[in-house]
Parts: structure tokens; sequence; C-alpha cells
């Protein structure tokens, strides 16, 4: 009789017991899956989007209401500056303002060192200018410059128009020529020279 009454007394101690480690339990199970979350870390994120890849999801695709696109068109390339052709012009006229008093003054000397050593027949034309100059006086010689291109890095050509007034030294009449030549030039010894002429028909 003392037994069953001693029992009936640790039942009660046992269940609390019992109860506890369930409780007890679930908290180390608990701890353990916040440690494990933590340790595993947050899923990473999505790369950035870099290059020509972010450019398409940053600007999409538009459409008017009429279907047409709307899309910004690619860049485009802009033209190369070209030099400018003004320097050039004034070194060239310089050029034909030389050939201009030399004719005038009649020397031959200064008259050569507007011309490259190389010039097709130079020796005939030198022969041609000397006639002339025993025949003729040239008081005015104006001329015009066009159509100017660079070449190459020491060759340029021009289209030159020659506007002279000739005298005649014995008959003392004048006469206008108007005549028209495609000159290269090339540049020698850092000046500009002329390395050949085509008259125009």
């Amino acid at each position: 009789m003392s037994e069953n009454r001693k029992s009936s007394y640790l039942q009660p101690g046992w269940k609390r017991i019992s109860v506890y480690g369930v409780v007890l339990g679930a908290v180390v199970v608990l701890i353990g899956l916040v440690a494990w979350f933590f340790l595993q870390g947050t899923p990473p994120s999505p790369p950035a989007l870099t290059g020509e890849r972010a450019a398409e999801v940053q600007v999409p695709h538009q459409q008017t209401q009429s279907g047409k696109d709307l899309s910004v068109p690619p860049p485009v390339a802009g033209k190369v500056p070209t030099e400018s052709t003004a320097p050039l012009e004034s070194q060239l006229a310089l050029v034909l303002s030389g050939i201009r008093e030399a004719n005038q003054k009649k020397d031959l000397s200064q008259l050569l060192s507007h011309y490259s050593p190389n010039f097709p027949q130079l020796q005939q034309r030198v022969q041609q200018i000397s006639k002339a100059w025993k025949v003729y006086n040239y008081p005015k010689m104006d001329f015009k410059i066009t159509e100017i291109k660079l070449l190459a890095k020491k060759t340029a050509q021009a289209r030159v128009t020659w506007n002279v007034e000739t005298q005649n030294i014995t008959t003392l009449k004048n006469k206008t020529i108007v005549k028209t030549y495609v000159i290269k030039f090339g540049k020698e010894s850092n000046q500009w020279r002329i390395i050949s002429l085509q008259p125009e028909e």
C-alpha cells in the first residue's frame, strides 16, 4: 500500500521532466537551424549588367502607336577634319608672286629659283622665256589660285589662272593674255617649287 503511494507521488515529477526534455530538445533544434542558416549565408545577388547587355536592359525598345521604331540610332562616326588649305594657298602664292616679279624684272636666276631642277625640259622653257623677254614687257601680271589639293606631305596641286598684260617693246602695243594651268608643286629644301605644269585647253 505504501509503495503504491510512492509511485503515485513520483509520476508527476517524471511527467514534468519529460516535458522539459521535449522543450529543451526543440530549443536545441531551433538553435541548430539558425546557426546553419547564418553559416550558409544568403544567396548571392545576380551579377551587375555591364556593357551592351546593360544598355539593352536600361534602354527598352520603344515604338510609336503607328509601330515606327523610336529606338536611339547608333552614333555615326564623325568625319576626320581636313587640314585647312589657307596656309598652303599663301605659301603657293609666294611662289607665283616670285615668278611674276622675276618676269617683270627679267631676272633669270630669280625665276629659276622657283622651279624644281627636276622640272621637265627646264632648259627649253628657260630659252623660251628669255626670247619672250626680248620682245615683251609685262606691266601687269595677276593670278588666281583655285582647287588647291595637298596630294602628299611634300606635294601639292592647284589650278592657276594668269591674267597677263604684255607690251611689245618695239611697237609699244599692249595685249592681254589669259591662260590657265594645272600646276604641281613640290617642297624642296623647305621651299615650294614648281615641278610640273599642264596648260588647260
